[in-house]
C-alpha cells in the first residue's frame, strides 16, 4: 500500500471484499495494486483501516449510532466527527479545524452516494454500489486530489454503506 490515493484521480477503483462471509474489504486499483483495507470484523461499531496515508480508527459515538469519530489511533487523536442524519441517508463530516463535507444520495435508490462541498454542491468523492452487491465503486474527482482528507472520504464512505446495509438487514429480519 505504498501509492497515495490521490494518485488513482480519475480512476475507478473498487473496494472488494477479501472472503465472502468475511468482513475485510480492500481498495483495489485498475492494475490489481492493494490501495487500502477496512477491517469491520467487529460486529459492534469499530473498524480499523490502513491507508497510504496511515491508520483510522472509526467507532460509534453515541448510543443512537448516529455520531461517528475518526481517530489515528485507538486512543485518538480525534481527526474528525461524522453526524447521521436519522434515516442514514445523508450526514456531515466535520474536522476540528472547520473543514465540512457532505453525506448524500446521487440517485433515488440510493446506489450511488457522493462526498461534496456543502456549499458548493462540488462532488469530490463518489461510490456506486449494487442493491445486492458487497462491492463499491470509488471514482476520486479531480478537485479532490490535493485535500489532506482524502483517505478518510474514501474509508468512510464505504464505513457508512457497510454500516447502512447491516441496519437495513437487521430491520427487515425484526
Amino acid at each position: 500500500m505504498a501509492s497515495p490515493l490521490r494518485s488513482f484521480v480519475g480512476q475507478t477503483l473498487t473496494w472488494v471484499p477479501t472472503a465472502t462471509f468475511r468482513t475485510r474489504y480492500d481498495l483495489i486499483a485498475p492494475d490489481n495494486t492493494i490501495l487500502a483495507a477496512l477491517d469491520m470484523s467487529s460486529w459492534s461499531s469499530k473498524a480499523h483501516a490502513t491507508t497510504p496515508e496511515g491508520t483510522l480508527f472509526l467507532r460509534k459515538e453515541s448510543w443512537t449510532g448516529l455520531k461517528i469519530a475518526i481517530y489515528a489511533d485507538e486512543q485518538g487523536p480525534l481527526l474528525a466527527t461524522y453526524q447521521r442524519n436519522w434515516t442514514g441517508a445523508s450526514g456531515q463530516l466535520a474536522f476540528p479545524y472547520g473543514r465540512l463535507f457532505q453525506w448524500s444520495k446521487v440517485n433515488f435508490w440510493g446506489t450511488q452516494r457522493a462526498w461534496t462541498d456543502p456549499t458548493t454542491n462540488s462532488v469530490y468523492v463518489q461510490f456506486s454500489t449494487g442493491a445486492f452487491s458487497r462491492r463499491s465503486t470509488v471514482t476520486i474527482y479531480p478537485q479532490t486530489a490535493e485535500l489532506p482528507e482524502l483517505s478518510i472520504l474514501v474509508v468512510l464512505g464505504l464505513y457508512d454503506i457497510i454500516v447502512k446495509k447491516r441496519e437495513d438487514a437487521t430491520r427487515a429480519s425484526s
